[in-house]
């Protein structure tokens, strides 16, 4: 609730360990039965924008999502998330930070870290 209303934060997802340990506020829907659509840690974990993070060990903001084409390594967030913060948690794990506005999150918000 804190990240909601200080933020423009509207996803929240915490993969730790290989597995999905936290997925809070607004999720894609499925098409076909427009449920959520569930984190699959594996894949996530299999893409450019997770290695990255972790291999820097140093937070990533993504103020405009739309230039980055690893935008389908996150069929979980919502169509219109417009910003990220991939957020690395220790060795084993990383916080999805998703936002609905273009570079929505402030440089207040970047280095207090959100998390």
């Amino acid at each position: 609730d804190s990240l909601t209303a200080a933020t423009c934060c509207k996803s929240l997802v915490v993969v730790y360990g290989g597995n999905c340990k936290l997925q809070i506020g607004v999720a894609a829907a499925s098409p076909e039965d427009g449920n959520a659509v569930n984190v699959d840690a594996q894949k996530f974990m299999q893409g450019s924008l997770y290695k990255s993070a972790m291999e820097s060990k140093k937070q990533s903001y993504l103020a405009n999502l739309a230039l980055y084409p690893g935008r389908t390594e996150l069929p979980f967030l919502p169509a219109n998330t417009q910003a990220l913060i991939l957020q690395p948690i220790g060795d084993k794990g990383i916080a999805v930070i998703g936002g609905d506005t273009i570079r929505g999150f402030t440089n207040l918000d970047q280095r207090h870290g959100l998390v």
